[in-house]
């Protein structure tokens, strides 16, 4: 078994696959959310919002290791890494202290779906997209398989406890009316988790879920926006 601390590193890449990496990291202290606006002509902006625990910022050194985790502290770190991308640009960034947290949020614009695909999925392996004219789907796999199997029960049951305010959730708009619908992590149909509430049908669609449930389903879980 793993242990709760076991060494694992945080960078400004990996940030950017949000979904099948954050969500595995069960030392990352973290709470996710992600806006996604798509407009007729098939761009649109990424609101990726993040808030971490001060006291990640010790954790990479207790595995005996000289690492340091390293997460984005300004503009110019997500800068660097959106550049790489054709297509993006970052519009709006800001960081604050709140209790023992610091939230970011980051704007990013983005030229088409190709390049959407390529922010949030850099591997394209848990991300579908496709757009005809002014309907489209996104297909995103958030976590293939429960992530907590490898961990112990007691760490698990601790972690519930420091984590308990922290959240994943998701929303999605584009032109008219959108629909959103669940699948399990290998991309099948499946019902509305029962503690994940959801708008699934409307202007803008959206699913929230704690952490700590969401690494805790069995099957993982996906989830696909059509409009």
């Amino acid at each position: 078994m793993k242990t709760f601390f076991e060494g694992k590193n945080i960078n400004v890449k990996l940030l950017l696959i949000l979904l099948p990496v954050l969500l595995l990291m069960l030392n990352s202290c973290i709470g996710l959310s992600l806006d996604i606006k798509i407009n007729r002509d098939g761009s649109g902006t990424l609101t990726f919002e993040y808030r971490v625990s001060r006291s990640l910022e010790s954790l990479g050194s207790l595995d005996g290791n000289a690492s340091k985790l390293a997460i984005p502290v300004g503009r110019e770190d997500w800068e660097k890494t959106i550049q790489r991308i054709n297509g993006a640009s970052i519009a709006s960034f800001s960081a604050k202290q709140s209790g023992q947290d610091t939230a970011y949020t980051i704007k990013i614009n983005f030229d088409n779906p190709q390049t959407l695909r390529a922010i949030i999925d850099p591997s394209g392996e848990k991300t579908q997209i496709a757009v005809n004219n002014n309907s489209g789907k996104l297909k995103l796999i958030l976590l293939d398989k429960a992530a907590s199997a490898e961990y112990d029960r007691n760490l698990l049951d601790l972690a519930r406890v420091l984590f308990k305010d922290y959240n994943f959730s998701i929303s999605f708009s584009a032109h008219g009316n959108s629909t959103l619908s669940f699948t399990n992590g290998q991309g099948r149909e499946i019902a509305r988790p029962e503690n994940a509430p959801a708008v699934q049908s409307g202007r803008q669609v959206s699913m929230s879920i704690g952490t700590m449930d969401l690494i805790e389903l069995p099957d993982g879980l996906g989830v696909e926006f059509n409009w």
